[in-house]
């Protein structure tokens, strides 16, 4: 935190003024869909805005180069979004939704080897974990997949211990942990659990489902801003361009975002992983399938984020001493702007 600290009174002092430009940081999740395409179909030179995708390989480098000046805005979990705010409290402000999951639809999986998790059903794993059983499950720390983990197990009257979780903000290795059976579990979001679901390989151990997770319960990935960007044109310009693109992926049929979007967005999600990659052709049809089994989602038009979901996690977050003090809604959440 001392660190996050300093880079945030560099980041003050070397900020002087605001460009056209801006320079975004994404992660390999949903929420950066309508920017990448916003980018492809040139949506954003439309509104006058240059936009500058900084490829960064963690959600903790994403966060130290917003601290640092290096980035302008990010595309987070909500509790990513909260760990900047704690620590920038001044520099980050929430300006919207990148991608709130569609309430009723599964996008959120507890999957399981079981053949090498002697797991066959959730209420399995809920009493192996009740009974102090060795067992642990694949997610990232500190994130919102923690959070609805966390909110499960505490409703099955369940104390999660220190260990239940391993793993890194890496998706695509915790699919891979979890394929290979390194660990029992894994809490994988769309588009991951599809791809892991089909992809199919000589040797591929049987998956199961332990439980699928409703959008409704998994809390939206955010777009996080410099403050001293509300108000001006460029970040108006960009939230415009952003809603162009949502109109387009929306509007466009599945062919038409295959043939556009899936190849962008397997070089976001799976780098390195597309069909172009594999020289035996048996190999390169799997991934085409695997690829083509991807849920395409709805997007919406962001908007504030939800006071009672924000609630919800600031509460858990600071439960979990991931934050010393709740930080209040009308300070962290702005609408957005354009």
């Amino acid at each position: 935190m001392r660190t996050l600290g300093i880079l945030a009174v560099l980041a003050a002092v070397s900020l002087s003024g605001v460009s056209s430009s801006l320079k975004v940081s994404l992660p390999p999740a949903t929420g950066a869909v309508p920017i990448v395409m916003g980018v492809a179909w040139g949506l954003f030179r439309g509104e006058g805005v240059t936009v500058e995708l900084v490829p960064l390989p963690s959600q903790r480098d994403r966060l130290l180069a917003f601290q640092a000046g290096q980035v302008d805005l990010v595309v987070t979990d909500l509790t990513g979004a909260l760990l900047l705010l704690a620590s920038a409290p001044q520099a980050a402000v929430i300006a919207g939704t990148a991608f709130v999951p569609e309430p009723e639809t599964p996008h959120l999986a507890f999957i399981t080897p079981p053949a090498y998790s002697r797991i066959l059903t959730w209420d399995d794993l809920v009493a192996r974990v009740r009974g102090g059983g060795r067992v642990q499950i694949a997610l990232p720390r500190q994130s919102d997949l923690e959070f609805v983990a966390d909110e499960l197990f505490r409703k099955a009257g369940v104390t999660v211990p220190a260990d239940l979780y391993i793993g890194q903000d890496n998706l695509l290795n915790n699919a891979s942990w979890t394929l290979l059976g390194m660990v029992p579990v894994g809490a994988l979001p769309q588009p991951y659990v599809n791809y892991i679901l089909t992809y199919d390989y000589p040797g591929k151990p049987t998956l199961t489902v332990l439980r699928w997770v409703p959008g409704a319960d998994v809390p939206p990935e955010v777009i996080v801003v410099r403050r001293v960007l509300l108000g001006s044109p460029v970040l108006a310009g960009f939230f415009r361009a952003v809603r162009r693109a949502v109109d387009r992926f929306n509007g466009a049929d599945r062919d038409a975002i295959v043939a556009a979007a899936l190849p962008l967005a397997v070089d976001l999600f799976f780098p390195g992983g597309g069909p172009e990659t594999a020289t035996d052709p048996e190999v390169r049809a799997q991934i085409e399938r695997s690829i083509a089994s991807i849920a395409i989602p709805r997007f919406s038009y962001p908007e504030a984020v939800s006071r009672a979901v924000y609630e919800r996690v600031v509460a858990w977050a600071v439960g979990k001493k991931y934050l010393r003090t709740p930080i209040p809604y009308e300070t962290a959440v702005v609408p957005p702007p354009g």
